[in-house]
């Protein structure tokens, strides 16, 4: 049995910081990368009928991540490369060990902006922009958002996978 794995790109950010923006041009972009965006699962915000993107879903999370672990295993042991949008921290990625983590950011002014024109609350906001402020601190890699378009964005994000050596630990 194969036991080498493909490897694991986790793009992470704060509500606001253009995953799911991306996501379409990542789709129209990439060449033999499986793209993945951890809210496709979410069916506006539940999971096989249990709410998962609100706040009182917390004990519930470590299982939804498990279930993207096993999503995301199973596409890596056909040797594809995966790479995850999701909120996660590099401590939480789904698996343990990715490839390389970056993180998507921007001014927390844009940020409320943008999430205000989603129709999110002034509370939703106040936390994705303390969100923000934490995982600043956390990732070694981070792509401002701020004055680039959806495509650009996109292209920087596929250049930093190009450029990311896939023989870390978390490659086998």
């Amino acid at each position: 049995m194969n036991t080498t794995l493909g490897p694991l790109y986790a793009v992470s950010g704060a509500p606001g910081s253009g995953k799911s923006t991306i996501l379409p041009h990542l789709l129209k972009t990439t060449a033999g990368t499986v793209v993945m965006d951890i809210d496709e699962l979410l069916e506006d915000g539940q999971l096989l009928g249990i709410p998962i993107a609100v706040p009182e879903a917390t004990p519930i999370w470590p299982a939804y991540r498990r279930m993207w672990q096993q999503i995301i295993d199973m596409t890596r042991r056909a040797g594809h490369p995966v790479l995850l949008l999701s909120p996660n921290t590099p401590d939480e990625i789904p698996i343990p060990g990715a490839t390389g983590c970056l993180l998507l950011d921007c001014a927390d002014d844009l940020r409320a902006e943008r999430l205000r024109a989603r129709g999110d609350s002034d509370r939703q906001i106040e936390a994705a922009l303390e969100d923000a402020r934490h995982y600043r601190g956390l990732f070694d890699t981070i792509l401002k958002t701020d004055d680039l378009e959806p495509p650009a964005i996109a292209d920087q994000v596929l250049a930093w996978t190009r450029s990311t050596p896939t023989t870390s630990p978390g490659h086998q």
